[in-house]
């Protein structure tokens, strides 16, 4: 089976993979993501390099936000920006990065009007003339600081995933969520090149990979708590 068909199935198994009455979903999103690399940067995301990542969001929860969202009026993308490495190692032979990040990034979440809106053109090499200007041109629905973020990336699998905290504390949209669910909402998902390590032509040029993730927040009720880092072993 090829590796994109892999991503993207592996991506809809994390949807469900923790039980309905463990998690709130929030919503879920697909996209690519790059990195801003300083000068001095020897390696992928090495540090103080920053991380980058855009798209649109896919679906959301029908209880929480279906009410407010509707996908045949309005496009609905996301921009999570400002994420500086931290830290950065490499481990040996089996090509393994694991970078984990500052806490300055922040995840954005866009509604912008399908008629008379702007479309989201990814373009090529970003940051360009159409990303991510046509992601972030609309209204923002939702968004929030992003912390706790860290990623793992195995350069013989081509496949890497990610997982960070966020915070939600604006947007049109905030009014809709109760003020006691605002807090700790799980960023988490799966990036990879999909059909190969060296070339796939459905990422656009100057882009690293393709990304597909979830916004859920944790119950705590101890017999249902799942983490992102269990349900991501699944699959390993």
């Amino acid at each position: 089976m090829k590796r994109k068909v892999l991503l993207f199935i592996i991506a809809a198994a994390l949807a469900m993979a923790a039980p309905a009455a463990a998690d709130q979903f929030l919503l879920g999103f697909a996209g690519f993501d790059y990195d801003s690399a300083l000068a001095t940067s020897t390696h992928y995301l090495d540090t103080g390099d920053v991380y980058h990542s855009l798209g649109y969001v896919t679906s959301v929860d029908p209880g929480l936000l279906g009410g407010y969202v509707d996908f045949t009026v309005n496009e609905y993308t996301y921009y999570m920006d400002g994420l500086s490495v931290d830290l950065s190692t490499f481990g040996g032979g089996s090509l393994t990065a694991y970078m984990a990040f500052a806490a300055s990034g922040r995840t954005r979440y866009y509604e912008d009007p399908i008629s008379g809106g702007t479309h989201g053109v990814y373009g090529t090499n970003p940051a360009n003339a159409t990303a991510p200007s046509t992601f972030t041109d609309g209204t923002i629905a939702l968004g929030g600081k992003t912390y706790n973020f860290v990623l793992t990336y195995d350069f013989n699998l081509c496949q890497g995933d990610f997982s960070g905290s966020m915070d939600l504390d604006e947007g049109t949209d905030l009014t809709y969520i109760p003020p006691d669910q605002r807090l700790g909402w799980i960023l988490g998902g799966l990036s990879g090149n999909g059909l190969s390590c060296t070339s796939n032509t459905s990422i656009p040029a100057g882009y690293d990979h393709q990304v597909s993730g979830e916004c859920r927040r944790q119950s705590i009720t101890p017999t249902t708590h799942r983490t992102w880092g269990a349900i991501k072993a699944l699959y390993r």
